[in-house]
């Protein structure tokens, strides 16, 4: 009898410890699945800007000229007088004559006299014509530029280093998500090539390089604030130049 005991015992012991592995094994195969749930999962890789360079139409025959202010002419503080000469090409609010003081945002004449209210400093004045889709007339003869002190400012040292003026984009200018972000300058100097520079655009960290004087159009920014940088940089060196007017940055805005 004894013995018959002692071998229900051990039974019962054996079962019990099978019960209790299983359960454990149930908890560890539970806890590593909770795990795998919870890691992170894989980041999508960010969307990239599309660069596109383009050629705008132009008008080799449409001609600028500065008459007034005349190049390193001092005035008196106020009222200083703009004159142009415009032939080959019409001017009016569809077509205006396009005017940047120091490489600041430019602004749309109809007229070719008016007159501006400046404060003491050195200016240098950068006219341009427009086509008719809005963008920069780009050949020699399309645009004219002239420094002129007022208040007896010193004037800009002799620098015949290239430099750029950026039509588009504006500062804070505002884009609907489907429309590309569309940048346009005037190259003033002999050529990118000939001057052993290349143009740089940037956008945030993205950058696209042009070797020659185009236009290029920016595709896929995602909605929010994006930072447009367009500034000269040397060929060899990748450097980018110190002239005056050679780097811009405008802060532009994805709806």
């Amino acid at each position: 009898m004894n013995y018959w005991y002692k071998l229900l015992g051990a039974a019962i012991a054996s079962g019990l410890m099978v019960a209790c592995d299983s359960s454990t094994n149930n908890t560890e195969g539970s806890s590593v699945q909770q795990n795998e749930d919870q890691l992170p999962e894989k980041e999508q890789p960010s969307v990239l800007p599309i660069f596109e360079k383009f050629q705008p139409k132009m008008n080799p025959d449409a001609m600028l000229d500065i008459y007034n202010p005349f190049g390193n002419e001092d005035f008196k503080i106020g009222k200083v007088a703009f004159s142009f000469n415009i032939r080959n090409h019409g001017l009016g609010r569809q077509n205006p004559l396009m005017l940047s003081l120091n490489g600041g945002t430019s602004q749309a004449y109809d007229q070719p006299n008016f007159q501006l209210d400046l404060n003491q400093g050195t200016y240098r004045a950068v006219a341009y014509l427009l086509n008719e889709e809005g963008y920069a007339l780009k050949e020699y003869g399309n645009f004219s530029a002239r420094d002129f002190t007022v208040g007896g400012s010193k004037p800009f040292p002799e620098d015949d280093t290239p430099y750029l003026i950026l039509h588009i984009p504006n500062e804070a200018q505002i884009y609907p998500s489907d429309e590309p972000v569309v940048v346009d300058f005037l190259y003033l100097g002999g050529g990118p090539e000939t001057d052993g520079v290349e143009v740089h655009v940037v956008v945030d960290d993205s950058a696209f390089t042009l070797k020659e004087v185009a236009s290029v159009k920016i595709k896929n920014l995602s909605k929010g604030t994006h930072q447009v940088k367009v500034s000269l940089r040397d060929a060899k060196s990748g450097k980018e130049l110190d002239g005056i007017f050679s780097s811009y940055t405008r802060n532009i805005q994805i709806q």
